[in-house]
């Protein structure tokens, strides 16, 4: 007989971990227990060596799919230990510093699904129900270890069945914290704001029914989800939701939608088998699909996409029996933080709406939905969060990495903690610009560092001076007394890439809106040779004014109007009309008198003049709205492309030839699908000839792409293209999105490579 210590690390808490290990050790005639501790999991093993190799491996092999081990490890023990009568679930334990993780929300399962549809069950049309293989985590766990009494659950006492379902070893809901019933716990109430006080009207089934009816009456309700408030109502309704943008301020951007079924989504969207994985597993994150039709146009107008997810609760599957397709957006002002107080959305959300589905649970950590697309196979995260969020990175740089705090960039806020060699990344907290969103950077930093007991010996900020994370970040080092190191946000971007795939020498490609260069002006449209942990830029598009400032990310015209000035100004009054752009001689002046001092080399900006040129977009009610409506007329087969040069001797992209070639062929009255086409392809083979050069001088053949263009599916596609048959090797971020939200990790790797 042997004994020994197994000790596991990673997400192997919330996820029905120890009940998994105690069916495989009974399988295996284990004896011992199993428990919770701070790293993660320990367990003594009492058997036959051979029992315990074979009992270990069945865990690593066959571990709940929601769960990740990190590191394992064994030990035989020789003193003695008392003997084992069985294998038991020990109480939980924390003997010293928490470096246990855990596990993110987990979309409901088939089994509860088809409970809650059951007549028989006793779960029947109840909305909290889960089990150890689905249901809320982030959102409700307050500390570690992972028991009910560390999470907002612990005010709902288990009644005699729940209790029973809990203590039973071989229920699917043994050990599973949030496990309730309609008798014991959470229950939903329809709450009406009625002379400006918020009212509970009804309750369980009849709040249910009547958030039924009002949606039906095409009633725009807030509705609480896991991580927050969504804000619902009949997306064929294109009054409603015409309402909807109104009051939300949003006048453009796509609202997301859910729907009951796949077969549902396959009436407006064209499904591959990845995106139809995705839509199906237990993420359940928002996933935009192309159009296969124009019906749901005022849901996304002017782009190829829409968003869609299938339901990912309980709740959302009893409101499907009656529905075929909602929208489900973010429950926030726009821009603003997502409500996740009640009494906080009663308040913000009032001027949107005055009906309310919430129950009695508190959300203890908000988190919006994720968003990801494809581009062929190739996953890309928009928005990281509900679903991928707290899951770890690894980080192989070092042997004792110092614990550090990135404080990522502002656009898309989103942080970084790292501790040994694991990176965990906030959730996203939107524009930084805005107070709430401060508010709630703030609020998850201080949630991070202390459920994972981080204590930050080293700050990193983007170079940005007046950026709210820079200048976070610089009093959190005060305070600390730490040393705080800054980074160049477009550098940063191309660390992350490296930081995902284990990189050290890549060429650099970092295209988006903004960011703040080493030289004081906008960078965004950089090619950058990292080599032996120096980092050079390469090149970039010419410097243009940026005449406007944060006005011109704005309005694509302004843009559109300078790149005219510049490379054919003989075409400005034609395209760029004072009837119609009455702020144009103001801009004209300052561009002829040379008073612009700022100057932008943007990629995204390059992007913008060229969607207002061609009258695609001249103004941007969300972010990237010029660009994703120039991406919707390019098709990803083309293969013209327009001239452009590059001056060697002072690393200058000049776009000149591309911009009269537009001109001109909007003269001869080529189609707004030729031109975006050409362009799209265009930006594909400059990406190609420039890593030749830096190919051919530095002799680099990795390549890795990021920045917010690098959202752009046909781009993307089109260089895969170009570059198919060549030597080189295409690196993008896939565990971070390649906007703003990926730059912390980015912060991280680059520290950590030249402080080796």
């Amino acid at each position: 007989m042997k004994h020994a210590e197994i000790l596991l690390t990673g997400i192997v808490q919330g996820v029905g971990f120890r009940p998994f290990v105690k069916r495989t050790a009974l399988k295996h005639s284990i004896k011992g227990y199993v428990e919770n501790r701070e790293f993660g999991v320990k367990i003594i093993a009492s058997a036959q060596k051979n029992n315990i190799e074979e009992f270990l491996l069945d865990i690593l092999n066959n571990a709940p799919a929601v769960s990740t081990i990190l590191t394992h490890s064994i030990q035989y023990i020789e003193s003695e230990l008392p003997d084992f009568e069985t294998f038991e679930i020990a109480p939980s334990k924390k003997k010293g510093e928490i470096s246990a993780l855990i596990p993110p929300d987990i979309a409901t399962c088939d089994q509860c699904a088809r409970e809650i549809s059951d007549k028989k069950d006793r779960h029947f049309s109840y909305p909290f129900t889960n089990c150890t293989n689905c249901g809320p985590r982030f959102s409700i766990i307050q500390s570690i270890p992972y028991d009910r009494k560390n999470t907002t659950m612990k005010k709902f006492i288990m009644c005699d069945d729940c209790n029973r379902e809990y203590t039973t070893v071989s229920d699917r809901r043994y050990h599973a914290q949030p496990n309730a019933c309609q008798k014991c716990g959470p229950e939903l109430r329809l709450i009406e704001i009625i002379d400006e006080k918020p009212v509970a009207t009804e309750r369980r089934e009849r709040a249910f029914d009547k958030t039924v009816s009002l949606l039906q009456k095409g009633k725009i309700v807030a509705i609480k989800g896991i991580g927050g408030y969504h804000l619902v109502c009949n997306a064929v309704n294109a009054e409603v939701v015409k309402k909807l943008r109104t009051l939300k301020y949003r006048p453009q951007k796509p609202f997301a939608l859910m729907a009951r079924d796949i077969k549902t989504i396959e009436e407006y969207c064209e499904i591959h088998k990845c995106e139809k994985e995705m839509l199906q597993g237990q993420q359940k994150p928002i996933v935009l699909l192309n159009k296969r039709n124009n019906t749901l146009d005022h849901i996304a107008p002017g782009v190829k996409a829409l968003g869609f997810m299938l339901p990912y609760t309980p709740l959302h599957y009893l409101l499907f029996k009656h529905f075929r397709l909602l929208v489900f957006t973010s429950g926030n002002i726009s821009e603003e933080a997502l409500e996740n107080n009640d009494d906080s959305a009663y308040q913000n959300l009032a001027n949107i709406t005055k009906y309310y589905l919430s129950y009695n649970r508190e959300i203890f950590n908000r988190i919006d939905d994720s968003i990801v697309t494809f581009a062929d196979t190739q996953q890309i995260l928009i928005r990281k969060a509900r679903g991928f969020v707290p899951k770890p990175i690894n980080i192989k740089k070092g042997a004792e990495n110092p614990q550090i705090f990135a404080a990522g960039a502002d656009m898309k806020g989103s942080f970084g903690l790292t501790k040994e060699n694991i990176f965990l990344g906030s959730q996203y907290l939107g524009d930084l610009a805005f107070t709430s969103n401060m508010e709630f950077y703030r609020e998850s930093l201080n949630y991070f560092k202390s459920i994972f007991e981080m204590k930050p010996e080293v700050v990193i900020a983007d170079s940005h001076p007046n950026y709210f994370s820079t200048q976070f970040a610089q009093d959190f080092a005060d305070e600390q007394g730490l040393p705080i190191h800054n980074i160049q946000h477009h550098k940063a971007h191309i660390y992350s890439v490296m930081a995902e795939h284990d990189l050290e020498n890549v060429l650099g490609i970092s295209f988006d809106g903004t960011g703040f260069g080493d030289d004081g002006n906008i960078w965004g449209g950089e090619f950058f040779i990292i080599k032996n942990i120096e980092c050079e830029r390469f090149a970039h598009l010419n410097y243009l004014p940026m005449v406007s400032g944060a006005r011109a990310a704005k309005e694509p015209w302004r843009m559109a109007l300078i790149y005219l000035f510049k490379y054919y100004p003989e075409a400005v009054n034609s395209i760029i009309p004072e009837d119609k752009f009455p702020q144009k001689d103001m801009i004209f002046l300052q561009l002829l008198n040379d008073t612009v001092k700022l100057q932008t080399s943007s990629m995204g900006r390059f992007f913008d003049a060229v969607a207002s040129i061609i009258d695609v977009c001249h103004y941007n009610s969300y972010e990237g709205e010029a660009a994703m409506k120039l991406e919707a007329f390019a098709d990803e087969n083309f293969s013209e492309y327009y001239h452009f040069e590059f001056d060697k001797q002072r690393s200058l992209i000049n776009v000149s030839k591309i911009i009269r070639s537009i001109v001109q062929d909007i003269k001869e009255d080529r189609s707004k699908e030729y031109i975006s086409s050409k362009y799209h392809f265009t930006i594909a083979r400059m990406v190609f000839d420039l890593c030749k050069k830096m190919k051919s001088e530095y002799g680099i053949d990795s390549v890795a792409l990021s920045g917010g263009v690098f959202q752009n599916v046909v781009l993307i596609n089109m260089i895969k293209r170009v570059f198919a048959n060549s030597d080189f090797t295409l690196y993008w971020n896939e565990n971070v999105p390649p906007n703003d939200a990926g730059i912390a990790l980015g912060q991280v790797y680059s520290y950590l490579l030249k402080s080796r």
